[in-house]
């Protein structure tokens, strides 16, 4: 005889069954040991994942043309425990205007905390993230932490409206001021196994090797390592904002953390707490960008983008006036390489539409169009070279005397008809295409609108109509 169940026992063997489950994926993530972890497949895999991205590297070239038998070495090298690391390489770089020190590490010693990372540290610690907790995770990037805040934007305005505000804190040199001990102690968390321990503690000892290092704290950028340490150590703060203030409208983004209420009271007595919690683990806050900012008739920057939620509940989203100087500066430079030969428009090209690709994604159309104008009237000689046309809103045509060849407005095509009258009389500027080859070129081509080619043979016949005109 089946036995009928009640909803209250449904429930129960439902929880048990759930519960189960999670243990045991816990359990597999947490209780691996030191040779599943460095095993041959994931040795070979780490190090085939580090050579993305930076194959013009000559030492990258060497190590991934031996690839199969460099793993197999490192893999002898972990059995044998007579891994040794390299060091560090050490450079600065201009990011936005903020000079940052890079740590970079040998492929050797990127494979094998690649491997470290993949197969125990990044899943031990992404368990116990916020949802909203983004930066070095997979498909958890720049947009991911843009598209969640303007989801909870929206969210905020269906509630309250443009009620409250939003407050934004920053940590103060992040990567240098970790302690080592908190971040050993967070491993021990969630490794288990003494092979591993001790690698993970001789990894964040190697950090003391730094010339700029001023005690057992300071983790260096450029290591896989220290993305996963700096991503779980203000995980304290995460799961106070979100557990004990029961907050929804909360994001981070490595350092970068953001809270989103109808209460202004409510944001000041966070604001003392993220201080206190801070303080507490070691962290420095940076008080110039630690601040409440109200919705009503104002502005707030998170990750370069200026957001605006206005009283009809829109998100404006704009690109921060530094990047717009930074690709102005860069256009500069650009075209003074490329009269020197030292860059092709190719290159050119390429990196502009980078810069593109990133200005869509947050609507920026008009300020795209005036940046297209602008590279357009900078390059028009170079880029009838091109055997593509360049992706913009400027209008083009190709022409088999010149290529492709771009405008912009009536104004630029007077200018330039006036510049081209001496040397060519009888050639319009759209492609350079004589006036009696107008609807041969069309035929041929089966492409392009014949006001495009009307609009130019007025502009240069505007003279002759009007002393028609004026005769009759």
């Amino acid at each position: 005889m089946v036995k009928i169940l009640t909803s209250k026992e449904r429930h129960e063997k439902r929880y048990l069954r759930r519960k189960a489950k999670r243990d045991l994926k816990k359990r597999n993530i947490v209780n691996k040991s030191y040779d599943e972890v460095y095993s041959f497949e994931n040795l070979y895999r780490a190090s085939k994942e580090c050579c993305k991205g930076v194959r013009w590297k000559t030492s990258v070239q060497n190590f991934e043309n031996e690839l199969l038998i460099r793993s197999f070495e490192l893999k002898k090298k972990m059995d044998a425990n007579a891994y040794k690391f390299h060091g560090f390489c050490f450079f600065k770089t201009n990011e936005h205007g903020k000079i940052r020190d890079i740590h970079a590490l040998n492929i050797e010693d990127r494979a094998v905390q690649k491997c470290f990372c993949n197969e125990i540290m990044t899943e031990a610690y992404s368990k116990s993230f916020v949802s909203t907790n983004s930066a070095s995770l997979k498909n958890k990037g720049i947009h991911f932490a843009i598209q969640m805040l303007k989801k909870q934007l929206r969210h905020h305005y269906r509630k309250y409206g443009c009620e409250g505000g939003i407050y934004q804190y920053d940590f103060s040199k992040y990567f240098a001021s970790i302690p080592h001990e908190g971040a050993k102690m967070e491993l021990r968390k969630y490794i288990k196994d003494r092979q591993l321990i001790a690698l993970g503690d001789k990894f964040i000892d190697e950090f003391l090797t730094l010339h700029d290092s001023k005690g057992p704290f300071g983790v260096g950028l450029g290591s896989p390592i220290s993305q996963n340490i700096a991503l779980d150590y203000a995980n304290l703060i995460d799961h106070y904002i979100k557990d004990v203030f029961r907050i929804k409208g909360y994001g981070r983004y490595m350092d970068d953390g953001y809270v989103i209420s109808n209460s202004f009271e409510e944001l000041k007595e966070i604001k003392n707490f993220v201080e206190i919690l801070a303080n507490s683990v070691g962290i420095k806050i940076n008080e110039k960008k630690n601040r409440i900012t109200p919705f009503k008739h104002h502005s707030f920057t998170f990750l370069k983008i200026r957001f605006t939620l206005t009283e009809s509940g829109k998100i404006v989203t704009k690109l921060n006036k530094d990047s717009l100087k930074r690709i102005r500066r860069k256009l500069k430079i650009f075209k003074r390489w490329a009269d020197e030969g030292r860059m092709s428009i190719d290159d050119i090209c390429v990196t502009y539409q980078c810069w593109r690709g990133y200005a869509k994604h947050f609507g920026c159309y008009r300020t795209i169009y005036n940046m297209d104008k602008k590279f357009v009237s900078t390059f028009n000689q170079y880029l009838s070279q091109q055997s593509k046309p360049f992706k913009c809103y400027i209008k083009y045509v190709w022409n088999d005397y010149c290529g492709w060849v771009y405008y912009c407005s009536k104004k630029q095509l007077k200018i330039f008809l006036d510049l081209q009258s001496k040397k060519i009389e009888s050639m319009m500027y759209n492609g350079f295409i004589p006036l009696c080859e107008r609807k041969d070129y069309l035929a041929k081509m089966k492409s392009k609108p014949m006001d495009i080619f009307d609009k130019i043979y007025d502009i240069l016949n505007e003279p002759q109509i009007r002393k028609e005109q004026n005769e009759k």
